[in-house]
């Protein structure tokens, strides 16, 4: 049975990914799938499962597009998925459930769902993608607010709460993150072009005394506390990787607050 529900779906060459991922959002009234100009046949794909093409010029993350078009769609509630992300089937029913009772949904703007992350189609246990974490998958685009800010540009209205469907077992996103290193540092970099911005404009303030300690905490937060150990060298890599990473994201927001002042 189709659910009242519209559905983003945003991706650059990513055909084999959509042959998997499309199917699972075959519940949706509405699927709109926003093409970043690929150059194989995502579009072709798309369209056979039934989603309505749109073409858009390329941005640097899909936060852009849910703020553009997430008032401009036929349902009231939006699904917010990726190419490499696969709902399971239980996932799914825990879903329609909750849709064939709307009284539990009169005052949410936001359903959260458990979300396991793969690393060249590994389950990552540890680090800091690691584990059972959780992530916004549906929200009342009504009671929701979209920023054009990566990674910190969604939120819940005030008046307004999050339902979370809580883990099972079986019941959560299957998110296939990154099929190799290089995809890694090429995501992560066009990340890096706005993460200043983002952080400066939420209120975070970066110091020259946090830039120098920040790689050693983040390094010891990903392989110890979130025991990335467990995946072997993955692990140790994927930790290092963060540690570069939350380093890099601070000097870009430390020169963003120095140009600002500037202004």
């Amino acid at each position: 049975m189709k659910l009242p529900v519209s559905a983003i779906v945003v991706g650059y060459n990513e055909a084999r990914l959509l042959k998997n991922s499309l199917p699972m959002l075959a519940f949706c009234s509405e699927i709109l799938y926003f093409d970043l100009g690929s150059e194989d046949d995502s579009r072709e794909v798309a369209a056979s499962f039934g989603a309505s093409v749109i073409l858009h010029e390329k941005v640097d993350s899909c936060e852009w597009i849910h703020a553009k078009f997430a008032n401009s769609i036929q349902h009231e509630w939006l699904l917010i998925t990726d190419p490499d992300e696969l709902l399971s089937q239980e996932l799914i029913d825990e879903i329609s459930m909750l849709f064939n009772e709307p009284d539990q949904l009169k005052e949410v703007g936001e359903i959260t769902a458990p979300w396991i992350f793969y690393f060249k189609n590994r389950k990552l246990t540890g680090t800091h993608w690691g584990g059972i974490s959780r992530r916004t998958l549906l929200v009342h685009h009504k009671r929701f607010e979209f920023k054009t800010l990566i990674h910190v540009g969604r939120k819940v209205l005030p008046g307004y709460s999050t339902f979370h469907i809580e883990y099972t077992g079986k019941n959560f996103i299957h998110h296939y993150w990154m099929s190799g290193y290089k995809k890694l540092f090429e995501k992560h970099l066009r990340y890096l072009r706005n993460e200043g911005e983002a952080r400066y404009k939420t209120g975070r303030r970066a110091t020259i005394k946090g830039i120098i300690t920040e790689p050693y905490r983040s390094f010891k937060y990903s392989y110890k506390s979130r025991q990335g150990y467990k995946d072997g060298f993955t692990g140790l890599f994927l930790s290092a990787f963060w540690a570069w990473y939350e380093c890099t994201a601070q000097i870009k927001n430390y020169n963003y607050q120095r140009s600002a002042k500037k202004k």
